[in-house]
């Protein structure tokens, strides 16, 4: 059996010895300056000798006091350097995030300011196209925001990141006086394509009973863009309501919605990730991330497809 004075009591008196102040190793180890004090004082009740020589406003140390600080830090050094050395490698800790673009400017890039204070250690590394990615040949990629139900693949986990409303969006300024109260009143507007949207006019008139209107149609190819042009009064946008989430609580768009029309309401986003490494800690940190950030904004939690 080891003979050792408690370790707190060490711990105290090496950070008020280094720092030369028991404030100061208060602050430090997140104590007050009298619990530093008292653990200090049991270290020399248990040596039967001062270790430091007290002033009103410092403490220096006596020679044994010194000769314990010298040992110590030697010792404390070594402790520091095996416990790093057995962490998980700053590589381990960081998150490869590959996301659709639109996603990624509109919801999750506002939103990562409070994962990274949320955990510093895990440091987030974000990618953005519309290709598919493969996460069996992009082995650089932790996980993949997906727009739109990626292939089922063998080894990749797919996860549903909730139902999202897709509405008709328009600035306000676009009608002289009221909104559209029926779905045919949108028809002497001009509507607006967002070519990778899984929902498409031809989707939202045929489940409001409608044809779709002859009329030429301007055209994006990212959902973000989409939403920007309805908000200048190009038209009127489909879109999901969270690429407009910042438009519509600004009032520069408004949701075309009501008893007559009839919403669209899917999953268009999925997590993708390899299952061997579902238990990794970074991504299951921030699969709760996800699924907090969705309840907060009213969407459902992650849920799983398959795998």
């Amino acid at each position: 059996m080891r003979r050792l004075p408690p370790f707190p009591t060490l711990r105290a008196f090496e950070a008020a010895a280094r720092l030369g102040s028991f404030a100061a190793a208060g602050v430090e180890l997140h104590l007050t300056p009298s619990a530093i004090s008292h653990q200090v004082r049991a270290l020399e009740a248990w040596f039967e000798r001062p270790l430091f020589v007290r002033s009103v406003r410092r403490v220096t140390l006596t020679a044994d006091g010194a000769r314990l600080l010298g040992e110590l830090s030697t010792a404390f050094d070594q402790i520091e350097d095996v416990c790093t050395a057995l962490r998980p490698s700053a590589a381990s800790l960081g998150l490869s995030v590959h996301c659709a673009p639109s996603f990624a400017s509109k919801w999750l890039g506002p939103r990562l300011s409070r994962f990274i204070q949320a955990h510093p250690a895990i440091t987030i590394r974000l990618s953005s196209s519309a290709d598919p990615v493969d996460l069996k040949t992009h082995t650089d990629i932790d996980v993949d925001i997906a727009y739109g139900p990626p292939p089922a693949r063998a080894g990749v986990a797919v996860e549903s990141l909730g139902n999202e409303r897709t509405l008709p969006l328009a600035a306000p300024q676009l009608f002289k006086g009221s909104p559209p109260t029926r779905p045919s009143d949108l028809a002497q507007f001009t509507l607006i394509d967002s070519r990778l949207n899984p929902v498409q006019w031809a989707d939202w008139c045929k489940l409001n009973g409608l044809k779709v209107p002859p009329n030429a149609r301007p055209s994006f190819d990212r959902g973000s863009l989409a939403v920007a042009a309805a908000a200048d009064g190009l038209g009127i946008a489909l879109e999901t309501t969270r690429f407009a989430e910042v438009e519509l609580a600004r009032g520069d768009l408004i949701a075309i919605d009501g008893p007559a029309f009839r919403r669209v309401e899917r999953a268009t986003h999925f997590l993708c990730y390899r299952t061997t490494n579902e238990e990794r800690a970074s991504i299951v940190v921030f699969k709760q991330w996800l699924a907090s950030e969705l309840v907060n904004t009213g969407t459902a939690a992650v849920r799983a497809l398959g795998r």
